[in-house]
């Protein structure tokens, strides 16, 4: 499916074709050594190119979900075994699936597209995207979202659902909460419960940012109530 890494034509291709498709997306009718027949057909090629592209990633996960209804499931299967990265389209879904809102036919459907596939040994999800020894590859290892991890990925890029309101899809376990936690700690001489709720955009409830605070050993409370502050020993 994927012949090679996707260059800047590739992708602007690809995202003029799915603007075709419904998506909101813009791109470019450039050349490039794809004839993709069929919308399963892009489904599979996007979601191959989109480790070289958080930003596709991000517009197959909102296509997906305002779509799901005119794409087989059966045909965007099959095309699995001619797929550099089939489990990506688990990760797509794996998203999809955490969202309180889905129905449960799409919960079937996104059950479905990840039947058979196995979480692969553990690497980036984004390649060529993290320079060695940065801090972009640093917080993917330290802190990656459940929905990467889940299917042998690290990546901590939140896929965004709503360009208006800036809501993003994806989770954190509590290892990988426990490191965003203790970064905090050792960036700043003391942290609010609202620092750490930011840093984790608002994911977790107060009750459990607090738990997790609570969690730490030797960490010391100034203050009380909703004003508190917390610190290393």
């Amino acid at each position: 499916m994927l012949k090679t890494v996707p260059t800047e034509d590739h992708l602007a291709r690809m995202y003029y074709e799915l603007s075709l498709l419904g998506a909101s997306a813009v791109g470019a009718k450039k050349r490039w050594p794809y004839t993709p027949n069929g919308m399963e057909d892009f489904m599979a090629l996007a979601a191959d190119m989109s480790r070289y592209d958080p930003r596709l990633f991000c517009l197959l996960v909102s296509f997906i979900h305002a779509n799901w209804k005119k794409i087989d499931p059966l045909v965007l299967r099959m095309k699995y075994a001619s797929m550099r990265t089939p489990e990506a389209i688990a990760v797509i879904a794996e998203f999809l699936i955490a969202l309180p809102e889905i129905s449960r036919e799409e919960y079937y459907f996104l059950e479905y597209l990840q039947r058979g596939l196995k979480p692969v040994a553990q690497q980036f999800f984004y390649q060529h995207l993290y320079s060695p020894g940065g801090s972009m590859g640093e917080r993917a290892v330290e802190a990656p979202l459940r929905e990467y991890k889940k299917w042998g990925f690290l990546a901590c890029e939140s896929p965004i659902l709503d360009e208006a309101t800036r809501r993003t899809a994806g989770t954190r376990d509590a290892h990988s909460r426990k490191n965003i936690l203790i970064r905090l700690l050792a960036q700043n001489d003391s942290i609010g419960i609202s620092d750490y709720l930011e840093a984790l955009e608002n994911k977790i409830s107060r009750q459990q940012a607090l738990l997790d605070v609570r969690s730490i050993k030797g960490i010391k409370r100034i203050g009380r109530g909703r004003g508190a502050r917390w610190k290393n020993p």
